[in-house]
């Protein structure tokens, strides 16, 4: 591994979209922002290590930034990479559940 805090330069932030909410309650699976060099094996160790997790496997997608029109100038969005991390069958992350119990 590169040095001990590449476990928090590859996962970036998690994705909250409808999407991604549905994809969490039907198959297990949570998408994060990552950095836009890191692999599927880095992505990987950093989010078993991170939430103490068995993972199955991760699906990379580059998102391309877009071009937005400010009056006369175009101005373009940055480009940024995506996980799709499944998990095993009896793991789970609860962290976006706020209930007060």
């Amino acid at each position: 591994m590169r040095n001990k805090n590449f476990l928090f330069k590859t996962i970036n932030s998690i994705h909250i979209s409808e999407k991604s909410n549905q994809c969490r309650e039907k198959n297990k699976v949570i998408i994060l922002k990552v950095n836009k060099k890191s692999t599927k094996r880095e992505i990987k160790i950093s989010v078993s290590r991170m939430f103490q997790v068995e993972v199955k496997k991760i699906n990379i997608l580059n998102v391309k930034g877009k071009l937005k029109k400010k009056g006369k100038n175009f101005t373009k969005k940055k480009t940024w990479k995506k996980a799709y991390v499944f998990f095993k069958n009896n793991q789970n992350l609860d962290f976006l559940n706020n209930s007060s119990e």
